[in-house]
C-alpha cells in the first residue's frame, strides 16, 4: 500500500514537472516577447527623441550662426559709429572756436567801426541827395536845356539810418555767440561719453560673440554623440529579434531538460503503482 502511495506521489511529481515545463516554456516565450516588445518600443521612442534632439541642435546651430553674423555686423557698426563720433569732436571744437571766439571778435570790431561808418554813410547820403537834386531845366537863347547827372537816389530810409539800424541789430550778438561755447563743449563732452560707451558696447559684443563661437564645437560634439547613440539604438533594435530567438531557444532547452528529468520519477512511480518493482524484488529474492 505504501509503495503504491509513493508511486502515485512520484507520478504526480513527474506529471507536474512535465506540465510545469510546458507552462514554463509558454510563459517564458510570452514573457520574453513582451519584454522584447516593450524594449523595442522604448528603443524606438528613444530613437525618435534623439532625432528630435538632433534636429533641435541643428536648428540651434543654424540660429547661433545667424546670431554670430548679426553680432559681428553690430560690432562692426558700433566700432564705425564710435569712430564717427570721435571724428566729429574736432569739428565741434572748430565750430566752437569760430562761433564763440572769432565771429564775436569780428562782430565787435565791426561794431566799433559802425560810428565812423554811420558818419561816412551820412556824408554819402548827403552827397547822393545833392547829386540827385542837381538838374538844369531852362530856356537859354531859345534853346530848351535839360540836364542831370543821371543819379536817381531817393531811398525811403537814409543810408546812415540803415547803417545805424544795422549796428543796433548786432548789439548783444557777440555775447550770445560766446555763450554757445558752453553748450558746444557740453555736446562735445557728451559725444566723448557716447563714443566711449559705444566702444564698450562693441567690446561687449565681441566678448559675447566669442562665447557664442565657443558653443559651435560643443554643439558639433553633442550632434556627434547623439548621432552615434541613435545609430547604436537602431543597431540594438535590429539585434533584438536574434537575441529574443536565442533566449526562447534557451528557455525551450531548459524546459525540455526539466521535462526529461521527470522521466525517472514517472517510471519509478509507475513501477511502484503497478507493483512491478515489488514483484521483481520478490523474484530476485
Amino acid at each position: 500500500m505504501v509503495r503504491r502511495l509513493l508511486g502515485v506521489v512520484m507520478l504526480v511529481i513527474g506529471v507536474g514537472g512535465i506540465v510545469l515545463a510546458i507552462l514554463g516554456a509558454r510563459l517564458g516565450h510570452s514573457l520574453v516577447d513582451r519584454i522584447a516588445t516593450n524594449f523595442d518600443q522604448t528603443l524606438q521612442l528613444t530613437s525618435q527623441s534623439l532625432d528630435t534632439v538632433s534636429e533641435t541642435l541643428a536648428l540651434a546651430k543654424s540660429s547661433i550662426t545667424d546670431v554670430n553674423t548679426v553680432m559681428e555686423t553690430a560690432e562692426s557698426t558700433a566700432d564705425d559709429l564710435a569712430q564717427t563720433v570721435t571724428d566729429t569732436r574736432p569739428l565741434l571744437g572748430q565750430i566752437s572756436d569760430v562761433a564763440s571766439t572769432q565771429v564775436p571778435d569780428s562782430l565787435e570790431t565791426i561794431q566799433q567801426a559802425f560810428p565812423s561808418l554811420e558818419q561816412v554813410a551820412g556824408v554819402i547820403d548827403s552827397t547822393l541827395t545833392t547829386l540827385n537834386n542837381f538838374r538844369i531845366d531852362e530856356n537859354i537863347l531859345g534853346l530848351n536845356l535839360k540836364y542831370d547827372l543821371g543819379i536817381d537816389y531817393d531811398p525811403e530810409v537814409p543810408f546812415d539810418q540803415s547803417v545805424k539800424e544795422l549796428g543796433e541789430g548786432l548789439e548783444g550778438l557777440p555775447e550770445s555767440l560766446r555763450t554757445i561755447e558752453i553748450y558746444i563743449n557740453v555736446a562735445n563732452n557728451n559725444l566723448q561719453t557716447v563714443s566711449q560707451d559705444i566702444r564698450n558696447l562693441a567690446d561687449d559684443l565681441e566678448t559675447v560673440n566669442g562665447r557664442i563661437n565657443e558653443l559651435d564645437p560643443i554643439l558639433d560634439e553633442y550632434l556627434r554623440l547623439i548621432t552615434t547613440t541613435n545609430d547604436r539604438t537602431r543597431q540594438l533594435r535590429g539585434q533584438i529579434t536574434d537575441e529574443v530567438q536565442s533566449v526562447k531557444k534557451g528557455i525551450t532547452f531548459a524546459m525540455v531538460w526539466l521535462a526529461i528529468t521527470q522521466v525517472a520519477p514517472l517510471y519509478l512511480g509507475w513501477e511502484l503503482v503497478t507493483n512491478r518493482r515489488g514483484s521483481a524484488t520478490n523474484t530476485l529474492s
